[in-house]
């Protein structure tokens, strides 16, 4: 299997956190952390030792049993859960670097970021429905588990957001923080969006395009395909029409950035040709959905 993460993608998962700010419901045994870390006197659970934890949570009696390393996990620092949401409609598959592969690199990137922090996370496609392709897990091995589910999803001929916002409601609500990758280039994103809000879930929206969708470089007569149900519309591509395409953009980026802000949700541009660490470091951190 080829990868999906590249050269320094897991080196800068490990110098990420995830950033809650939010109480869980746990999808297990004692799963739920507070914003406040560290200090709890009544410990809840163990986990495998990562790096850059504090040495003085190491349970040493457990090292000289089992010959491993665990910390132990206080009452109000529990394990979270990161769900990723991908699209995986027909329009994801345009663009150079396409979308879909651009997409999948990142939630292997968020994932990673989870997973180095004693978390667990979890794969669900928007197809027909809600595809659950891996349910949140936690430790090393679950990286590479991870990878191997993302590299298996592919554009899907059935595309139903609504119907796999209800899947998700159902089985997630109140578990987690939750990352969509997407366009969002479907009439029911505004819907979509608002089923995340209500969620009672932490979550942070990356729209991905395409250097091609921000900024044509077309000229002339062309013919538009839609991804989706392979409709056809023949344009000439001049400087009027290109300047009325940047403007809906613009007028769409906007609405889907306000939308967002309005319902208590994250939300980043990401072009696929862009810089990930700047995204990571700068974008995500800023925002609070890492630290």
């Amino acid at each position: 299997m080829r990868s999906i993460l590249r050269s320094g993608d897991l080196e800068l998962a490990a110098t990420l956190k995830l950033g809650s700010r939010r109480r869980y419901a746990g999808l297990g045994t004692g799963e739920q952390r507070s914003p406040e870390a560290g200090g709890g006197i009544e410990f809840a659970d163990y986990r495998p030792y990562a790096p850059g934890d504090d040495l003085r949570r190491v349970d040493w009696d457990v090292w000289r049993r089992l010959g491993r390393l665990y910390v132990r996990i206080p009452a109000e620092e529990r394990e979270l859960s990161l769900i990723i949401l991908l699209d995986a409609s027909r329009s994801m598959s345009h663009g150079e670097p396409q979308k879909l592969e651009h997409a999948k690199r990142l939630a292997c990137v968020l994932a990673a970021t989870a997973l180095c922090g004693g978390h667990r996370a979890g794969l669900c496609v928007l197809g027909p429905g809600l595809v659950e392709v891996l349910r949140p897990s936690r430790g090393k091995s679950s990286l590479e588990a991870f990878e191997r589910a993302a590299a298996s999803v592919g554009p899907l001929a059935s595309f139903e957001p609504l119907a796999a916002a209800a899947g998700f409601l159902a089985r997630y609500a109140r578990r987690g923080m939750v990352a969509l990758i997407s366009d969002l280039m479907f009439p029911q994103w505004r819907t979509l969006l608002g089923a995340l809000s209500s969620s009672g879930c932490e979550t942070q929206v990356l729209q991905v395009l395409s250097p091609d969708e921000l900024s044509p470089e077309i000229r002339g007569e062309v013919t538009f395909v839609d991804s989706e149900d392979l409709s056809e519309a023949p344009v000439h591509a001049d400087a009027t029409i290109l300047a009325r395409y940047a403007a809906e953009l613009r007028s769409f980026l906007e609405s889907v950035s306000s939308a967002s802000a309005a319902m208590g949700l994250g939300w980043s541009l990401v072009p696929t040709d862009g810089d990930l660490s700047r995204l990571f470091r700068d974008e995500l951190r800023a925002g609070g959905f890492l630290c």
